[in-house]
């Protein structure tokens, strides 16, 4: 019986590798060791709205979100609760709302949400019965709200718009008052709504301010500068005059600022704020032309009038009213 030659030992045969079994543990291992997030915490940031609530995942996904957490792609806002690092303001309020599904946004966070505001808040501020608590992107405050007084749009509960007025005049002034009533095609119900509020909320901080600010709503002025005008007109014992009532001039409907019926005469007051764009200010001529073609005589003052010469504006209006 030959053998072969021991220079010619027969070749090995090796079983071949699998390369899709060798190189997956090989991407695994690489996205742990680079830090890189995996699809189960995209898939669980898109269940949650970008949120992640630990307490409702299981054991292995909550050691998956410690790691995440630890790697830098997740940031905690509260104990067990999980966004990302770069989440806009819209995602904190949703994860507040998952967190505490009876709290209500107030303040100017129901002001944006409302969209009374365009700037979103620096920091989310809900209320609830609960302690209140500070957490770096938002604060809970132990306040209760009455039932009429909020609304509830996609499961996020935010105060009204008359109430998230109220509100925020403690610290913007009338701001969002004024804007309502300016919008609004039914005054008194509006009215009522910022009354109602501010009687709902009694003892509260910033409340004087609030409620001279909604006491000044009665006479109906629709900007900063309309409610100096009334200021003006009360301090100086002017009476006899509506505000923002409508006037039909012809074919069109007019707001005067301030009209006195009897005398045919029109006080109007030029914000730099509320007319100052070139439209505004071209209306404002034609809407003059118009009065003044009907017969109404038409006083116009600005903001430097009523802030530094309010005595001239007092005496040109009796003038005015004595002719």
């Amino acid at each position: 019986m030959s053998h072969p030659p021991a220079h010619e030992a027969a070749p090995h045969r090796q079983a071949p590798h699998h390369r899709v079994s060798s190189d997956e543990p090989r991407r695994a291992h690489s996205k742990r060791a680079t830090g890189l997030p995996d699809e189960r915490l995209t898939a669980l940031l898109e269940a949650g709205g970008g949120v992640i609530h630990a307490p409702e995942l299981s054991t292995s996904d909550k050691r998956r979100v410690l790691r995440w957490h630890g790697l830098g792609h997740l940031t905690r806002l509260m104990r067990g609760l999980y966004i990302t690092p770069r989440a806009d303001t819209a995602t904190v309020v949703r994860a507040v709302a998952r967190a505490y599904p009876d709290a209500i946004f107030v303040g100017e966070t129901a002001a944006w949400l409302n969209g009374q505001i365009t700037t979103p808040p620096t920091r989310i501020t809900a209320a609830h019965r609960g302690r209140s608590h500070r957490f770096t992107r938002f604060r809970l405050i132990h306040r209760q709200v009455p039932d009429d007084h909020w609304r509830e749009v996609h499961g996020i509960r935010r105060t009204t718009a008359a109430m998230a007025a109220v509100d925020v005049a403690a610290t913007r002034g009338a701001e969002l008052i004024d804007a309502l009533m300016r919008a609004t095609r039914h005054p008194v119900e509006t009215l009522d709504q910022i009354s109602s509020a501010l009687r709902s909320t009694p003892g509260r901080i910033g409340n004087p301010v609030r409620r001279r600010l909604v006491q000044r709503t009665t006479t109906w002025p629709w900007s900063e500068m309309e409610r100096l005008l009334h200021d003006l007109f009360d301090h100086a014992g002017i009476t006899g005059w509506t505000a923002n009532a409508p006037l039909q001039v012809g074919t069109q409907t007019i707001h005067p600022d301030a009209r006195f019926d009897k005398e045919r005469l029109v006080v109007e007051a030029d914000g730099f704020a509320f007319h100052s764009d070139r439209s505004t200010f071209v209306r404002d001529r034609r809407r003059q032309n118009l009065l003044t073609l009907a017969g109404w005589r038409v006083l116009r003052f600005t903001w430097d009038d009523l802030t530094s010469r309010p005595a001239q504006v007092v005496a040109e209006v009796h003038a005015a009213l004595a002719m």
